[in-house]
């Protein structure tokens, strides 16, 4: 079925910063006396940050004060943010070229609102995505396909004339299992053997979607 609309997760696909996110994870825990090894963080991309909580409680145990977890990891992420967010290469020359085809475009990720309105603050970006859909939209994250089946139905455009781009395993699973067509474009994570078998394609940058539209 010929792609109608893409939908594009946001962190580490649109901008760079996974590896911003990792590191005041990271710092938080030693702050603390714990190691959040790199191997455990990266189960964690592309999930809700209140799930990501959970995981790290689970793994650190009473000892750990969530509280200032919190604090210092947020204090720290805010002040890498206030650097400034690269846009990763090839995204305003395929979101251009999705506008001037008429072809639909979706964000969904798995940040929260007032994260998206600081990543695209300065340009036009956000106003012209179709839909938008955050963190506050859905009670269950990715990698469960809630997200992707709300954007295709906000978009009135069946999943399977729907193309998913995301950098993380978690997020091919939940646009995969909404029926949606998806293409992995890695950053921190290489694809797991369960997407690569089933990902349209896996590509190097945004600026090589437009040959598998």
């Amino acid at each position: 079925m010929e792609v109608q609309a893409v939908l594009f997760d946001m962190d580490g696909l649109i901008f760079d910063t996974e590896g911003l996110y990792k590191a005041s994870w990271q710092l938080a825990a030693s702050e603390q006396g714990f190691e959040l090894e790199d191997d455990f963080y990266q189960s964690f991309i592309g999930v809700q940050d209140a799930e990501c909580e959970r995981r790290v409680v689970a793994r650190f145990g009473d000892k750990l004060d969530l509280a200032r977890f919190r604090q210092v990891r947020d204090t720290d992420l805010h002040a890498r943010r206030d650097m400034g967010v690269a846009y990763k290469p090839g995204f305003d020359e395929l979101f251009q070229l999705l506008q001037a085809n008429d072809i639909k475009c979706a964000l969904v990720t798995s940040s929260a609102l007032p994260e998206v309105k600081h990543h695209f603050a300065g340009s036009g970006h956000l106003a012209q995505f179709d839909v938008v859909i955050t963190s506050e939209d859905v009670e269950n994250g990715k990698p469960h396909p809630d997200c992707y089946r709300m954007a295709s139905e906000q978009l009135d455009i069946l999943p399977a004339a729907c193309l998913v781009l995301e950098d993380s395993n978690n997020g091919m699973r939940a646009g995969l299992d909404a029926g949606c067509k998806a293409v992995m474009i890695p950053d921190l994570l290489e694809p797991s053997e369960d997407v690569a078998e089933r990902a349209h394609a896996v590509l190097q940058s945004l600026a090589e979607v437009p040959r598998v539209l």
